[in-house]
């Protein structure tokens, strides 16, 4: 590689200080004059009707200054379209912790208190929680009518579109859509197999675990004008969508970012925006809402639960003969899920010959489900990668050696037919191969090495970005960017190179929906393929500028300068220079005779570049109390170019974190009528930093020809791997399979004592 002025620096994080020290602001931390507090009345039931709701104690209370509910508003439909456009219940709810009523006070205790004396006389109805008895025919439904869904959270996660998914039937169902793909002769391939496995997986719903909870803040002005203060994952997606919601032009609501204590996927879709919004409407002040960690846990939008029966064959050469695969995804009350992802990963990854695959999305009487990071990806690599760890044991070959001869190439079809773009999955198994966690394990008793590899393909979503030179000199980058991950010190680094400047020279602003150039959703590890592409291409277009001021200065071609040190020079001639605060000035200050600096980059990149992680964990098991701990953990990534490794490696560690609470312990758990058991962190089991290993990194560059610098996305793959290697080491250590997740010490011990009583 060639010298680089900022591009692979380890900078610390822009905002990293104001984060840490408590500094940065946070919506729940706002406070404008005339400020109401609000909160939200919730369903306690999983499925009901709505007979009658009686707000008038509530609206007599001291201090209440607008009670809402959903009768009351026009813009919200008995049947909404998707999780976002069911601001409140009407008529019916359809899980717990529904919003049903909203009060907006003086202060968050008068609206508790207030949530005490609504008065609602519910129906309860039959209610169905468990997806397989959601799709038999005299299951309850859990919509009287279907509608297409928005699935906001796809669209800007932006994987893989697919022909083959279709509606699921033309008559009353809780199955939703249909995808099917197959290739070559199945039942050939499973007559010629010599090893066939065949179990069925589980993943259960989960949640995202962002440290803060949701929160807006809503406010009108007199002529009519909306203007909503959010933690949200994209300015402009959410003001299309409150546009839609609410009925009105998007020139008349303005979104202003404010820093995100993590997102995750979850905070694309707005379910409390339109909440505080209304609210502020009719009560005239501005609103602010913050959900409480219950309420997240009870009535957010976790990721999807997943069942998959799989069945895969091989030849005792080796060879791989046949999958056939059932994936059937819980999205709770509402339409729209990855089950593409899972789908297209678990027969995508490796080269099965014939395959045939049937995904079912269904609903259920449980919360709408949203993205959580590389949505759909981890289920399928579980899947996928337990299968080829099973076979490769039964076949009595090495683990990685069996994935490598047959994991999937450039070029290669992919289930739905389209070819694998440019990928780096044999280079990050190579690089697993090659590790000592690998090649030096060593057989214990209770001990075991386990490893994964998964992909995500990779967001696309047109973007732009503005760089600005200033009078002194320096440059200030505006995008619509939300820093989730330290996107804006990558972004200043690429600036910088592509400018010829220190990176101190450069500064950042995340702009609102009203001066911000257009950038979708910080989601699917898209920000910086293709934000930061804009931002290059606004660098480049600022730097063709300075150097057109600096030839008539300087009286030479454009082609003959360079920018050094703070200035531009005659290359050969450094003496023959003008410095850029000289050029800032020519170009801002009064009489100035250039036009000012300001760069424009716009970028549509069509051309994905899936990223590829791995992880290998060793393990011990005690058998006595089926805890497992963690002795080694690697994560091994394919990340094209890092543009700043500290912030590669955070991303890689902080993924694999959760991967690894996906495993071990998370897990949403439902009574059969529909109530969360667990609503709280004591019983929601998150990892803490005390039950989490040092995780080591292995940054592996397979450059793409598309993103800045051959950079790819980084912060969806790391979470992809880490259930499968999990279940993988376990299964080293004890010789019991685990095909349900978590993998908790109650599981292990009835798993031991099994296979001890099998002999």
């Amino acid at each position: 590689m060639t010298d680089t002025i900022a591009i692979g620096q380890r900078l610390e994080r822009a905002e990293g200080v104001d984060k840490v020290t408590g500094r940065a602001t946070y919506v729940a931390d706002l406070k404008v004059p005339g400020m109401l507090h609000a909160k939200v009345l919730r369903s306690p039931h999983a499925h009901a009707r709505i007979r009658s709701i009686n707000i008038e104690k509530a609206r007599s209370l001291p201090g209440v200054r607008a009670v809402l509910i959903g009768a009351e508003v026009d813009v919200i439909d008995e049947e909404p379209s998707s999780r976002s456009r069911a601001v409140l219940a009407k008529g019916r709810v359809r899980y717990q912790g529904q919003p049903v009523a909203a009060v907006a006070a003086d202060d968050v205790h008068t609206a508790e208190e207030a949530l005490d004396l609504i008065e609602v006389d519910y129906e309860v109805l039959p209610a169905v929680i468990d997806p397989l008895e959601a799709m038999k025919d005299d299951a309850p439904q859990v919509r009287q009518r279907l509608v297409e869904s928005e699935d906001t959270e796809s669209q800007a996660h932006a994987t893989v579109a697919s022909s083959e998914i279709k509606p699921a039937s033309d008559k009353p169902t809780n199955v939703t859509s249909r995808i099917h793909y197959a290739r070559g002769d199945v039942e050939k391939g499973f007559q010629e197999s010599d090893i066939i496995i065949e179990k069925t997986y589980h993943i259960p719903h989960v949640h995202q675990g962002y440290m803060e909870p949701r929160a807006a803040l809503a406010s009108w002005d007199n002529q009519g004008h909306l203007t909503v203060h959010a933690s949200c994952q994209g300015q402009f997606a959410l003001r299309a969508e409150l546009a839609a919601i609410l009925r009105i032009p998007e020139g008349r609501i303005t979104v202003i970012p404010e820093e995100i204590g993590g997102g995750f996927g979850a905070k694309i879709q707005p379910i409390i925006e339109p909440i505080a919004a209304l609210l502020a409407q009719k009560a005239r002040r501005p609103v602010k809402l913050v959900l409480t960690r219950n309420e997240e846990l009870i009535a957010a939008t976790p990721a999807p639960e997943t069942i998959v029966e799989i069945k895969t064959g091989a030849k005792r050469d080796g060879s791989l003969t046949a999958l056939k695969m059932r994936a059937i995804m819980d999205v709770g009350c509402f339409p729209g899920g990855p089950l593409n992802n899972v789908c297209l990963l678990a027969a995508g990854l490796y080269k099965f010959p014939a395959f045939e695959v049937d995904g079912y999305e269904v609903l259920t009487h449980k919360p709408s489900q949203a993205a959580y990071r590389a949505p759909g990806a981890p289920h399928g690599t579980f899947v996928i990668e337990s299968q080829m760890d099973a076979l490769a044991r039964a076949l009595g070959l090495d683990r990685v050696e069996f994935r490598l001869r047959h994991c999937i190439s450039t070029g290669d079809p992919m289930p739905n037919g389209q070819p694998w773009p440019f990928n780096g999955m044999r280079q990050v198994l190579e690089a697993i191969a090659r590790h000592p966690a690998w090649t030096e394990r060593q057989k214990a008793p209770n001990r075991g090495v386990g490893f994964a590899v998964g992909g995500w393909m990779g967001g696309l979503q047109p973007a732009s970005a503005a760089l600005r030179m200033n009078q002194d000199g320096s440059f200030t980058i505006a995008t619509a960017a939300i820093d989730l991950t330290g996107t804006h010190t990558a972004f200043r680094q690429i600036a910088a190179e592509e400018l010829g400047v220190l990176v101190d020279q450069i500064s950042i602003v995340t702009a609102n929906t009203d001066s911000a150039p257009f950038a979708g959703t910080s989601a699917g590890s898209k920000v910086i393929y293709t934000i930061g592409s804009a931002v290059k291409a606004a660098a480049a277009d600022a730097r063709e500028q300075i150097l057109e001021i600096a030839s008539r200065e300087l009286e030479a071609a454009p082609v003959d300068l360079e920018i050094r040190d703070g200035k531009v020079s005659v290359k050969g001639t450094p003496e023959r220079s003008i410095s850029l605060s000289r050029i800032g000035q020519l170009s801002t200050a009064f009489g100035g005779k250039y036009p000012p600096v300001l760069g424009r980059g716009t970028t549509a990149v069509t051309q994905q570049s899936p990223g590829f992680a791995g992880q290998l964990a060793e393990v011990e098991v005690d058998p006595g109390t089926g805890n497992v701990t963690i002795l080694r953990y690697v994560s091994f990534q394919d990340v094209g170019r890092a543009i700043n490794p500290t912030l590669v490696e955070g991303q890689m560690q902080g993924g694999s974190a959760q991967g690894i609470g996906i495993a071990l312990s998370e897990q949403l758990v439902y009574s059969p009528d529909g109530r969360l058991l667990n609503p709280s962190l004591l019983d929601y089991r998150k990892m803490t930093a005390i039950d989490l290993p040092r995780i080591e990194t292995v940054i592996v560059e397979v450059p793409s020809p598309y993103g800045p610098f051959g950079a790819k996305g980084v912060g969806e793959p790391p979470i992809v791997p880490g259930p499968a290697a999990l279940a993988n080491a376990v299964r080293d250590a004890t010789d019991c399979d685990f095909t349900d997740l978590p993998i908790t010490p109650e599981k292990v011990v009835k798993a031991i004592k099994e296979r001890a009583a099998a002999g």
